[in-house]
């Protein structure tokens, strides 16, 4: 068999749950398969998409609006962590010292401290650190407001014409 179609059991195993309910994901349509007599086939990538976090629309939101800083950190590294770093020191005071806000504001330190490879790896990030971390993001003001206003347009269009179905 190829080595990009995968058993049932197969799929189970890397899902982590029984057999039966990847037939069943089956049947319902929400993982495509292909039949091969009585046999069950699916794509390597299609269980891929399935192993992948799934975002909210508001973490997937803060995604595209941190995947278009990228241009800005690339071009003056300097310039877009100082702006960071500049918000924290002004932000942290109005915090909490024991408070939520001010953990991620001293994480978000420790990331820019790792250089601007953890910066990028935080702000295209999926894990759940990652998209915590984007919420409480202490970039504001890097992007441009009509650069801002047109990530969200883009965004907007993305997120009906993906999730439209759903």
């Amino acid at each position: 068999m190829n080595d990009d179609w995968l058993t049932t059991g197969e799929v189970s195993s890397m899902l982590g749950v029984s057999r039966q309910h990847v037939v069943d994901l089956c049947d319902r349509g929400e993982l495509t398969c292909m039949k091969t007599g009585t046999h069950r086939r699916i794509r390597r990538s299609e269980v891929r998409q399935w192993l992948k976090p799934r975002l909210t629309l508001e973490q997937e939101k803060s995604l595209w609006l941190h995947r278009a800083l990228l241009g800005h950190l690339m071009i003056d590294p300097q310039g877009v962590l100082q702006t960071a770093q500049k918000n924290i020191t002004s932000w942290k005071p109005g915090h909490r010292a024991d408070g939520m806000a001010t953990r991620y504001l001293q994480q978000w330190e420790r990331v820019i401290d790792g250089g601007v490879d953890d910066v990028v790896g935080v702000l295209t990030g999926t894990d759940e650190v990652s998209s915590e971390l984007r919420q409480n993001s202490p970039f504001a003001g890097v992007l441009p407001d009509n650069e801002r206003r047109q990530v969200l347009r883009s965004f907007r269009e993305h997120w009906d014409h993906e999730h439209a179905a759903a």
